[in-house]
């Protein structure tokens, strides 16, 4: 049986190592990249089923990360992770699969996932 490999890509350690261990709990394996360059690369060299993108305030920079995952394999899911009441730049989140708030992450992060990959 293939298992399901989530890529979580974040640039708080703490943060990360805390989404990456609650994942593995319920049965993913799990790579990690601090950076969204190192979270392309890892993308491009390693079977990735969805990933979660935690990286910047405003938006901009995970848009342009999904852009790059999405043109190498447009059907793996990513998931923005995004601040409550934060302002985001105009079309950030257009290439998202889906959206979740981070006050809200441990409640529901497991489920999208879960539904994301429940679809393929």
């Amino acid at each position: 049986m293939a298992t399901t490999v989530v890529l979580c890509i974040g640039r708080s350690p703490i943060e990360l190592n805390l989404r990456c261990a609650l994942l593995r709990e319920h049965g993913w394996d799990v790579v990690s990249a601090g950076t969204g360059y190192e979270g392309v690369f890892q993308f491009s060299k390693q079977a990735v089923d969805a990933v979660v993108l935690d990286l910047d305030e405003d938006g901009s920079e995970a848009a342009l990360i999904t852009a790059e995952l999405k043109r190498h394999r447009p059907d793996v899911p990513v998931i923005f992770l995004i601040e409550d009441g934060k302002a985001l730049t105009g079309g950030a989140t257009d290439q998202a699969d889906a959206l979740v708030f981070k006050s809200e992450e441990a409640q529901k992060l497991v489920a999208v996932l879960t539904e994301l990959l429940g679809r393929r």
